[in-house]
C-alpha cells in the first residue's frame, strides 16, 4: 500500500518537474539573452543603484 503511494508520488513529482522544465526553460533562456547574462534588466540598474545608496546612507547614520 505504501509502495503504491510512493510510485504515484514519484510519477507526480517527475511529471511536475518535467513540466516545469518544459515551460520555464525557454523563458529563462530568453530572459538571459535579454539581460546579456547578468539577469538584471537595463531599466532596473538605476533602481538598484538608488536602493544601494539608501542602504549605505542608513549604515552611515
Amino acid at each position: 500500500m505504501i509502495s503504491n503511494r510512493l510510485i504515484r508520488l514519484g510519477i507526480a513529482v517527475g511529471v511536475g518537474m518535467g513540466t516545469g522544465v518544459y515551460v520555464f526553460k525557454p523563458l529563462l533562456k530568453e530572459y538571459e539573452q535579454d539581460t546579456n547574462g547578468t539577469w538584471i534588466m537595463p531599466s532596473d540598474e538605476e533602481r538598484l543603484k538608488q536602493q544601494m545608496e539608501k542602504q549605505q546612507e542608513k549604515k552611515q547614520q
